[in-house]
């Protein structure tokens, strides 16, 4: 029987053509698509049938996760960490202060990236976005470190971050003398920067008998929970009423929301990390919602 209604503008062999163009890639959009069908001149195919037909087939289109690229022995050094301290109590985690820095630009680009994916692609390698969520421009760059119960002042550093500079304007008059007096906070936790975790530096750490956690697994954001302060603080920054206007305004309005931002949510955010290392555990060094 004739079927009733609007005929189909693509047959079988475009939908599949369709479907094999955005699982090849993700990011793909569905105006490109639309031009290079076979007989899309002649059907009048556009992007809103190709979206039509992707999202019949479970692909559809959402603002991508922003992550690094993690190769095979980045996911295997992530799993075995996070196997290493995934039985850590909070009370273990209390004393420890983590520490990063972030860089933060004057004026960000919004890019309105969009991919395709299947419901439950969100993390998968192919649906990741490889870019730097700084962006470009004039920027002020901080170092910062939280434990539970405490923040560090925030620290404006000039130029790139090298190993000298490092234990000049960071561990020599922030870290070794909150550690060596604080009565909680007995541990600095490192990352795998190389200014960090330079011969001098630990050197100049075992020195003024500071303990340390040098063995955090590269390219591991989502273990760090002061990530979501920097995110916290950027937002809070862009949301002001009078948003900065040059890198002296920027850099003035980033140390006065830092201070504005709840010791609770933080003392959360420290508290957090024996879920960070079960949901590495799970994604087996993969990326992670957090």
């Amino acid at each position: 029987m004739p079927r009733s209604g609007r005929p189909r503008v693509t047959s079988q062999t475009q939908d599949r053509f369709i479907l094999n163009q955005h699982l090849r890639d993700r990011f793909r959009t569905a105006k490109a698509t639309a031009a290079v069908t076979p007989g899309a001149h002649n059907n009048r195919i556009s992007a809103h049938t190709v979206r039509n037909r992707l999202a019949k087939s479970g692909l559809h289109g959402r603002r991508p996760y922003v992550g690094s690229v993690l190769s095979r022995r980045h996911r295997n050094n992530r799993e075995q960490w996070a196997l290493r301290h995934i039985n850590w109590t909070r009370q273990r985690w209390r004393p420890i202060l983590v520490t990063d820095e972030s860089r933060f630009v004057l004026s960000r680009a919004d890019f309105r990236v969009r991919l395709y994916r299947r419901r439950n692609e969100r993390y998968a390698d192919c649906c990741v976005l490889q870019r730097d969520r700084f962006g470009v421009g004039d920027s002020v760059m901080l170092w910062g470190g939280i434990a539970y119960g405490y923040r560090t002042p925030l620290v404006v550093i000039d130029g790139n971050l090298i190993a000298q500079k490092y234990r000049l304007d960071i561990l020599g008059p922030h870290v070794v003398p909150l550690l060596q007096t604080h009565n909680v906070i007995t541990t600095l936790q490192l990352d795998n920067a190389t200014s960090h975790v330079a011969g001098v530096n630990l050197e100049y750490l075992q020195n003024h008998n500071v303990d340390f956690m040098d063995d955090w697994p590269s390219k591991s954001p989502d273990l760090n929970p002061i990530e979501h302060l920097w995110e916290n603080l950027d937002r809070r920054v862009r949301r002001r009423p009078n948003p900065p206007n040059n890198v002296n305004e920027l850099g003035a309005a980033l140390l006065e929301e830092w201070n504005n931002i709840l010791q609770a949510d933080i003392n959360k955010l420290v508290l957090s990390m024996r879920h960070r290392c079960h949901a590495v555990s799970i994604a087996h060094g993969g990326h992670t919602r957090y």
